[in-house]
């Protein structure tokens, strides 16, 4: 009698230590997964990133040869130019052959940064077109980067009237492809956190069988009960187990007194509602000092010897929370400006779209550029350009409402939603005043910079009904500002789009 009692014993203590590594392995697991998509995240936003500077530099290149074709007319040096040029055209070419073969390449902060390459069929669609647009404009770049003074006049018009017909192509492209990225991203995300929910389920089914297999013993004999201590001061998570209520602890493990700052054997007696209470909607474990935690709870019906008992399994997010916080700060902020990025900037467009449809209101997008920006990083370097840009931020944020939004588009340009406006005069008077304040000179560590605004406006519903179409249409605008002298605003007409 006594061996078999023993055998059973030995069986019933197997299967429970078996359970506790299962438990463990899914509890690993579930880590496991959550630091894997953070990973991933942070490398998938590198290329969103890197997709969105590929706009930016292919603006710069045709800028610059703008600069350059109106400095050869004039007699005008073009060594600064020369080098903008040699810059950006690296930069672009390195990135975009990353994007087809993967490679090293400079990041936003100058930082080198792997860029892996694109696998999705529909990204390397758009990343082969894009090669073939920008494969003759970087000879013909070259080439005006390795002429001399004497040749100039022959191969600069050709880069420039190419710059002129392909670059829109170019940055439909480069938008398509940020575009593509980020959906793939979201799908990818989605995918990761099937599979730690059902790790997490697989967790809870497998703690429940430890509870079942103990259930099972404690009707054998009271003194297994000590085995049931062992299980729960063995897994790793807070287990409380409360009444047939529901409202009272009645045991805890050494995980939940360590939890919620509490001595041994002090857990017992106590109303649950003490240690999880909602706040602000969402649930918080509360310590014994008074502070308090974000967490998630699981409450599963037990039986033993008879009586039903609830299980629940309590977990600290403070970290998950955190980490999902500051992911949530670098996929929709800008990192120099903290101003809201170009993700966040098209999600409050179209909440803002949506809003005028809804009361037949009109809006306006503003796109401002800054004028003789690059004359100040060229005389006193980027980190006094980084400077000036945060003042930028914060006086172009002193030009508009509380409830519209501002952000940095990338480089020296900035995006406006102007919502509610009765009219474009509304809108001009809003452009005209950004461009007055722009001109006013900013004081950044001694030195007195003066620089300037242009700026497109594009109205809503009148010129454009989506999301790309208001802020090409005043992108567009923004250029014809910058052809009529700089320093004013100019509205987008879709008679001239």
């Amino acid at each position: 009698m006594f061996p078999m009692f023993l055998s059973k014993l030995s069986s019933r203590s197997s299967a429970l230590k078996v359970a506790v590594v299962l438990f463990l392995l899914f509890d690993f697991a579930a880590l496991g997964l959550n630091v894997w998509l953070s990973v991933k995240i942070e490398r998938e936003a590198v290329g969103i990133n890197l997709a969105g500077r590929q706009r930016m530099l292919s603006q710069r290149m045709a800028k610059v040869l703008l600069q350059m074709e109106d400095a050869h007319r004039a007699g005008e040096s073009l060594a600064g130019p020369m080098q903008e040029l040699a810059l950006t055209t690296e930069l672009f070419d390195q990135t975009l052959q990353g994007f087809w073969a993967g490679r090293d390449t400079e990041g936003g902060q100058g930082e080198r940064v792997r860029l892996e390459p694109v696998a999705d069929p529909d990204t390397r669609r758009l990343v082969a077109q894009a090669i073939e647009i920008w494969t003759p404009y970087r000879e013909l770049s070259r080439a005006v980067l390795t002429s001399s003074p004497a040749q100039l006049p022959v191969v600069l018009p050709p880069v420039v009237a190419y710059a002129k017909t392909h670059n829109l192509a170019l940055l439909s492209l480069m938008n398509e492809l940020t575009t593509e990225l980020e959906v793939l991203t979201r799908r990818e995300a989605s995918r990761i956190r099937w599979y730690q929910g059902i790790t997490f389920m697989l967790a809870l089914l497998n703690f429940a069988g430890v509870f079942a297999v103990y259930q099972r013993r404690i009707r054998h004999a009271h003194e297994q009960q000590d085995l049931l201590d062992e299980v729960i001061h063995k897994v790793a998570a807070c287990v409380l187990v409360l009444d047939e209520d529901g409202t009272t602890i009645v045991k805890s493990n050494r995980m939940a007194e360590r939890l919620f700052g509490r001595d041994p054997g002090a857990l017992l007696g106590l109303p649950l509602d003490q240690l999880i209470q909602q706040r602000e909607g969402e649930p918080v474990g509360v310590r014994l000092d008074g502070s308090t935690f974000p967490v998630v709870a699981e409450r599963h019906p037990a039986f033993l010897h008879g009586r039903r008992l609830f299980v629940e399994t309590v977990q600290d997010v403070t970290e998950q929370r955190r980490t999902e916080a500051h992911l949530t700060e670098l996929a929709y902020h800008d990192g120099l400006t903290q101003l809201p990025n170009r993700l966040l900037f098209e999600d409050r467009l179209r909440m803002e779209m949506a809003r005028a449809r809804r009361h037949g209101q009109q809006m306006a997008v503003l796109f401002v550029d800054l004028d003789r920006f690059k004359l100040v990083n060229d005389r006193h370097g980027h980190e006094m350009g980084d400077l000036l840009l945060k003042k930028v931020a914060k006086r172009l944020v002193g030009c508009v409402r509380e409830s519209d939004t501002v952000s940095r588009r990338g480089g020296d340009e900035f995006t406006v939603i102007l919502g509610d406006v009765h009219g474009p005069e509304d809108a001009a008077c809003v452009a005209r005043h950004i461009v007055e304040r722009m001109q006013t000179p900013f004081h950044v560590h001694g030195e007195v910079l003066q620089i300037g605004a242009s700026v497109g406006i594009c109205m809503f519903p009148s010129e454009a009904q989506d999301v790309s179409a208001l802020v090409k249409g005043a992108d567009e605008a923004m250029y014809r500002a910058k052809e009529q002298g700089r320093g004013t605003c100019c509205f987008y007409t879709a008679d001239q789009g």
